[in-house]
């Protein structure tokens, strides 16, 4: 390849991707379509292949485009760090940091965390995005996404991405308080129970599915799956069902009157982690806000 692609050209196609046409992509990079079209076609050449395929529906990247698209996206998220960075240190401006992470986070350290982070650092743009880590990863890899923060299954650790643990968290069985089951000291008394289970295979989700298969193949009402903690605290206080936690979270959002926490001990514990792009350093608000979640996590009572 004699020639490296143009910024231009990068921007144009990455809105191409994301919209599914050109006309699309035309209004929202308020260009004219012939415009966009001879921008793409230049893209082509360059490469020396093709990118899009062309229909009435609109387009479809190539196995080449689908290849150019993750690298051109990731190309442009670290091209406007760098300027941000630059910005920082021309204008004395304090740029952004967007953070990713579960429920646990957020009902446990993240208000602590976030909060001595914005008073150090008031004008930071800081942004949050909630969900499993299996949900984030595509943006820490692709550099939207600066840290997140979840489970890792040890056996299946994620790739492209450098992984610090961070605590462990020791999981249990909750009902409302005044169940018949809450006394029950062992799983197989609770076979009967209405169950509400993770829906993501992921992370620690995944342990729970290897450790338990067998007493899930016991159950004797199809569970009911779901990722949504407010929907499973509905469940639970309003309709019986039994959940699976984290221990830190067994007492949320000033429930403890009635939540109950069952006597089985036999659950196993997960391993929580920070993640970042492998590709890119940490930006300088991505390391003040990791040494304050790392000491905040090392005295959390987990």
């Amino acid at each position: 390849m004699k020639y490296l692609p143009k910024i231009s050209h990068l921007q144009a196609f990455r809105q191409v991707a994301r919209s599914g046409s050109i006309r699309a992509a035309a209004r929202e990079l308020e260009q004219s379509q012939p415009a966009l079209s001879r921008t793409l076609r230049e893209l082509e050449q360059t490469l020396g292949t093709q990118l899009l395929l062309r229909s009435k529906e609109g387009i479809t990247l190539t196995e080449a485009g689908i290849a150019f698209s993750q690298r051109a996206e990731w190309v442009l998220e670290e091209l406007r760090r760098a300027a941000d960075e630059v910005d920082q240190i021309n204008h004395f401006t304090h740029g952004t940091l967007t953070i990713g992470f579960s429920s646990l986070i957020a009902l446990t350290v993240f208000p602590s965390v976030a909060d001595g982070f914005k008073q150090a650092l008031p004008q930071v743009r800081l942004t949050v995005k909630e969900g499993q880590l299996s949900s984030l990863l595509p943006g820490v890899r692709n550099g939207e996404i600066d840290l997140a923060i979840g489970s890792i299954d040890p056996m299946r650790p994620p790739q492209g991405v450098m992984i610090e643990p961070l605590f462990t968290a020791p999981f249990c069985i909750v009902a409302r308080k005044g169940h018949p089951l809450a006394q029950a000291g062992d799983l197989m008394a609770l076979r009967h129970a209405k169950w509400l289970l993770p829906e993501s295979t992921y992370g620690y989700y995944q342990q729970l599915q290897n450790e338990l298969t067998q007493f899930y193949h016991q159950i004797a009402i199809t569970p009911l799956r779901t990722d949504s903690v407010i929907t499973g605290l509905s469940m639970v206080l309003e309709a019986d069902y039994l959940t699976i936690v984290a221990r830190a979270m067994s007492h949320p959002l000033t429930l403890d009157d009635k939540l109950v926490v069952l006597p089985i001990q036999t659950l196993p514990a997960a391993q929580y982690c920070v993640v970042w792009s492998r590709k890119s350093a940490l930006t300088t608000n991505a390391r003040q806000f990791l040494v304050r979640l790392r000491e905040t996590c090392r005295h959390y009572p987990w």
